[in-house]
């Protein structure tokens, strides 16, 4: 120190930092929003989807809406950001509440958003794309990342976990296709499959359907068999 300075104080030694600023809550793509309202989906589950697909894209946000339209909050508000601090911190764990909400607003579970972000370091972003990579076998990654114990069929080495009664197979019951050179022209009519044989409804005409168009379906319904 050379004559005439002064030490400053060790609280003025230290510049202060400023806080850093809290990441934004990612928010629905209003134009894939909008091209789901007007297919005929409500608001908020036009509004889930976008995020659930990371705004990817319109088509993206469609199927997923056709795989989680029957879910319980689907048409439910997305929850406020910050919404989740209010709630117990004991029914998430050790996870951020309000990063659980925010994956929960993309259509998963709160075991399943526990798991992901446990998985990725508490990471939205990370936790998210470690929920698509594992869509496959989620249950038995979630297990594991929690530390539970999924139970082991012997010999085939696969998992499965409790209320898992294995993978479903489904049969055709019907579809729709369209009938016109184009979509501006022609109408809709729907086949169904009753007792063995196809059968074209064609607004009130009902006929045996001889050579059943199964390739040019917009819309397919499939019925799980017993399990």
């Amino acid at each position: 120190m050379l004559p005439g300075e002064e030490a400053l104080p060790e609280e003025a030694a230290e510049a202060e930092v400023p806080a850093a600023p809290i990441a934004a809550a990612p928010t629905p793509d209003d134009a894939i929003v909008a091209q789901l309202v007007s297919m005929g989906f409500s608001e908020n589950g036009s509004k889930r989807a976008a995020l659930a697909v990371s705004n990817s894209s319109a088509e993206a946000a469609t199927e997923w809406v056709f795989a989680h339209m029957e879910d319980a909050d689907f048409n439910e508000p997305l929850p406020p950001p910050g919404a989740a601090a209010t709630t117990s911190h004991g029914s998430s764990g050790g996870a951020d509440p309000e990063a659980v909400a925010m994956l929960g607003a993309m259509g998963f579970s709160e075991r399943h958003a526990m798991g992901a972000l446990a998985a990725t370091g508490g990471s939205i972003e990370r936790a998210a794309d470690w929920l698509f990579s594992h869509s496959d076998d989620l249950e038995s990654a979630v297990a594991a990342t929690l530390g539970e114990v999924a139970n082991v069929k012997a010999g085939d080495g696969s998992c499965e976990t409790e209320g898992d009664d294995g993978p479903g197979i489904y049969d055709l019951l019907g579809f729709v296709s369209h009938m016109g050179s184009n979509t501006s022209c022609g109408h809709y009519v729907c086949h169904i499959k009753k007792e063995g044989r196809w059968v074209l409804h064609n607004d009130r005409k009902v006929a045996a359907s001889e050579a059943t168009p199964l390739d040019l379906g917009y819309m397919y319904f499939f019925r799980r068999r017993d399990a």
